[in-house]
């Protein structure tokens, strides 16, 4: 639901069906998109406006993000449910309701309304960094690794965000389950330009005090040092808070 993909050829389809030409259809919505942004709101635009077509159940293939997954297959008619690419909605339905299950873990650490728990770390030029020494701004935690692909995929996107909003947003990249030098590496690699912090391991790490289960995980806190959203692998539903 946030990015495996499913092999439709496992789905017999003829040439000549109605489902074909569905399925063409929805594949020239995002054809020549190369931003999963880009792609997500073309997704999503094409099933509310086509509910009943087998194309948007294909469409699922190319979302990324738990949330834009359940928004499209809540918008997806029950015919469409229940068409050919049934066995492709289904996979994903079922997909989106264990990773509610992983990520008990996570909404019971970062309860939406709630303060967010401080941590300090040792930031990238060896300074100590405090959480709450950043109150006064928004801040967006951005929970990521060197080995994480989806992570590093993403950071186009939110440097823009960041470019466009660096007057009352802050960001905090926390690496998680890393080595020192492979984070240095990716770092300068990725010219990041926000704060970043390298997490400790085992019992007592950030990512343990935050439920952490999947990278990348956004939280982000406004000014007052509350929780006002977090979510797996979609930096997309930040920005709807800075529109």
């Amino acid at each position: 639901p946030y990015g495996g993909m499913m092999d439709v050829d496992t789905i017999t389809i003829s040439k000549s069906s109605a489902t074909f030409k569905q399925l063409q259809e929805a594949e020239a919505v995002i054809q020549g998109l190369t931003e999963q942004s880009a792609k997500n709101r073309a997704v999503l635009n094409y099933v509310l406006n086509h509910p009943d077509s087998d194309g948007s159940v294909y469409l699922l293939n190319h979302v990324q993000g738990v949330s834009n997954g359940k928004k499209i297959l809540t918008s997806i008619s029950e015919r469409a449910r229940n068409g050919k690419m049934k066995k492709l909605y289904d996979a994903f339905d079922a997909g989106i309701k264990e990773f509610d299950i992983m990520t008990a873990k996570t909404r019971e650490a970062i309860p939406i309304g709630e303060e967010a728990k401080d941590f300090t770390l040792e930031d990238i030029n060896g300074h100590q960094l405090t959480l709450s020494s950043l109150r006064g701004r928004y801040v967006m935690l951005d929970f990521w690794g060197s080995w994480c692909v989806n992570c590093i995929a993403a950071f186009p996107d939110i440097k823009r965000l960041y470019d466009e909003h660096r007057d009352k947003l802050e960001i905090l990249g926390v690496a998680i389950h890393d080595k020192i030098d492979a984070w240095k590496k990716a770092v300068e690699k990725s010219d990041l330009p926000w704060k970043l912090v390298l997490d400790t391991e085992g019992e007592g790490s950030v990512a343990e005090l935050y439920g952490i289960v999947a990278a990348p995980t956004y939280v982000l806190i406004d000014p007052a040092g509350k929780v006002i959203e977090w979510n797996i692998g979609e930096h997309e539903t930040i920005r709807e808070f800075f529109q």
